[in-house]
C-alpha cells in the first residue's frame, strides 16, 4: 500500500495503526542489516505514539522516515558527521512539525553523507548505504537512506533534502518517485539562511499521489511569505485530472552531457508511454552551458562553508577529506566568482525559457550513466576533449534554476538491472503538472529480491 491507501485504511478502521507501525519497524530492521539505511529507529517512541491513538489528519497513523539532515526534537541529529555524533535536536524543523501535525508517525531517521555533500550515501560516521536492487551499488545521495526505506518497503513515504539532486539522484538509483519542489514551496528552515536558493525539502514516495499528499501538508500556507513561496494548491485534487493534452519537450543530453545509450533508450520508451497517455512529446535541441556544473560546485562549496565553517573551525580533522576540501574552497571563493553564477543562470534561462513557454514540461535523464558503485572513490570521469560533461548526475542544473519543480520518475532498468530515472521539469510553481505526468509511470518497480519479507543479506555484505 502507498501512504494514501494506508491513511484511508486506518481512518476507516480497516487497518490497525499499531500493526502498521510494527510491520514498518520489523521491515526496517531487516533492511538495516543489508543496506544500512537508518541512523536511528524509534521503536519505542513510534509504537507509543501509535498506541496512544492516531492524530487526525491526512497522514493519520502512517509511518514515515526523515533524513538525518532534518532536526526532530529529542532525537539524535548527526547530519552524517562525527562532529555531531551525539547531538540531540532541540526543535522540530518546520517540515517535520507539519508532517507530525498531519498525523504521520516517524519511525526512524535515515542516513546521509556528511552535510549531504555527495551523490552517494557514505560517511565516516554512518558508513555506506547500499542499494536494495543490488548491494554492490550505491543508493545514490544524499537522501540515500530515505530512498532505500521506500524502495525496500519499510515505509511508503519519506522526507529528503535536495541542494543539487539529493532527492532525485537516490530516487533514480532506487527506482522510486522523488520531487524537488519549486523554491519556497516547502519553507526551508534547516539552515540559518532562509533566502538560500539551492536548498529544498521534498518527498521520496511510492506514488505521485503520495508526493502530492506530502506537498499538501508541508507547503507554505503564507501567501505573502517574505522569503517567497508559490500560492498554496491542492495537489491531490490536481491529480484527478489525467495528463492527456499536456505538451512535453524531450532533451536527452541538455546539449552538454555524454549520456549512455541505455539511458537514451529508457527515455525513448518513457516518451512512448507518455504519448500513449495522450501527452504530446517532441524532441528539442538545447544548449545548456557546461560550465554551469562547475559553478554549482563552487556555490555548493560556499554553502558548506557558510553553514558549517564556524562549527568545524579547529576540528577539521574529524571531517571526511572531501568535505574538508570543499569547505576550504568555499572559504576562499570570491564574491565575484559566486555572483558569476547569475550570469550562467541567465544563459540557462535564455535557453530554457522559450521551451517552457511552448511546452508544459521538459523531460531529461536524472543520471547519465549507471548508478555508482557503493565502494571505492566517488569521482566523475574527466571531460572528453569534445567538452561534453561525463558526470553521472544531470540534476544540479535545476538547482541553479531553483524555481522550477523537478520530479524524478522510474522509467526502466539498465543492462545491469539497476533502475533508470527520468526528470520531469515543470514551469515555476507547477508541481501539479509534473505529478500528473509522473503518474503515467506508476507503480514504481519493486526490487525482485525484496518482494517477500524473508530477504536475507547475501554473503559478504557488511551489516550496520
Amino acid at each position: 500500500m502507498d501512504a494514501t491507501a494506508q491513511a484511508a485504511g486506518i481512518a476507516a478502521g480497516a487497518l490497525d495503526p499499531v500493526a502498521v507501525v510494527e510491520a514498518a519497524l520489523e521491515r526496517a530492521h531487516e533492511v538495516q542489516l543489508a543496506c544500512n539505511a537508518f541512523v536511528t529507529l524509534r521503536d519505542e517512541a513510534a509504537l507509543a505514539e501509535a498506541r496512544a491513538g492516531v492524530r487526525p489528519g491526512p497522514l493519520g497513523g502512517v509511518p514515515i522516515v526523515l533524513k538525518d539532515m532534518t532536526p526532530t526534537r529529542g532525537d539524535r541529529w548527526t547530519e552524517g558527521s562525527r562532529l555531531f555524533a551525539s547531538r540531540v535536536a532541540e526543535r522540530d524543523a518546520l517540515i517535520a512539525a507539519r508532517l507530525k501535525a498531519a498525523g504521520a508517525i516517524v519511525i526512524g531517521r535515515t542516513t546521509t553523507p556528511e552535510f549531504a555533500w555527495a551523490g552517494r550515501t557514505d560517511s565516516p560516521l554512518l558508513g555506506v548505504t547500499r542499494n536494495p536492487w543490488n548491494p554492490a551499488y550505491s543508493s545514490g545521495g544524499s537522501s540515500g537512506g530515505s530512498a532505500v526505506a521506500v524502495a525496500a518497503g519499510c515505509v511508503a513515504l519519506a522526507e529528503g533534502s535536495d541542494m543539487g539532486g539529493s532527492i532525485r539522484i537516490p530516487a533514480s538509483a532506487c527506482g522510486v518517485f522523488g520531487l524537488k519542489p519549486s523554491l519556497g514551496r516547502v519553507p526551508f528552515d534547516g539552515g540559518a539562511n532562509r533566502f538560500d536558493t539551492l536548498a529544498h525539502w521534498g518527498p521520496l514516495a511510492q506514488s505521485c499521489r503520495d508526493a502530492a499528499l506530502f506537498l499538501n501538508v508541508t507547503q507554505s500556507q503564507a501567501r505573502h511569505d517574505i522569503a517567497g513561496a508559490p500560492p498554496p494548491e491542492d495537489f491531490v485534487a490536481a491529480l484527478e485530472r489525467p495528463p492527456a493534452g499536456l505538451r512535453v519537450a524531450l532533451s536527452v543530453d541538455l546539449g552538454c552531457y555524454e549520456v549512455m545509450p541505455f539511458v537514451t533508450a529508457a527515455l525513448d520508451g518513457a516518451a512512448g508511454r507518455l504519448a500513449a497517455a495522450g501527452v504530446s512529446v517532441e524532441p528539442v535541441a538545447l544548449a545548456f552551458p557546461p560550465e554551469a556544473s562547475a559553478q554549482w560546485d563552487r556555490e555548493w562549496a560556499v554553502w558548506l562553508a557558510q553553514n558549517y565553517g564556524a562549527a568545524v573551525q579547529g576540528r577539521e580533522a574529524l571531517l571526511a577529506p572531501a568535505v574538508r576540501r570543499l569547505i576550504a574552497e568555499g572559504r576562499e571563493a570570491s564574491a565575484l566568482a559566486v555572483r558569476q553564477g547569475e550570469m550562467i543562470r541567465t544563459r540557462m534561462a535564455q535557453v530554457l525559457q522559450p521551451v517552457l513557454e511552448r511546452y508544459d514540461a521538459l523531460i531529461c535523464p536524472a543520471l547519465a550513466r549507471e548508478t555508482p558503485l557503493a565502494d571505492g572513490p566517488y569521482v566523475s570521469p574527466p571531460p572528453e576533449i569534445s567538452g561534453r560533461l561525463r558526470e553521472t548526475t544531470m540534476t544540479g542544473m535545476f538547482n541553479m534554476l531553483s524555481r522550477l519543480p523537478v520530479l524524478s520518475v522510474p522509467v526502466g532498468l539498465s543492462p545491469g538491472g539497476m533502475p533508470v530515472g527520468m526528470q520531469i521539469v515543470a514551469r515555476p510553481g507547477r508541481e501539479a503538472d509534473a505529478l500528473r505526468l509522473g503518474s503515467v509511470f506508476e507503480p514504481c518497480p519493486v526490487p525482485p529480491a525484496w518482494r517477500p519479507f524473508d530477504w536475507s543479506p547475501p554473503d559478504g555484505v557488511p551489516t550496520a
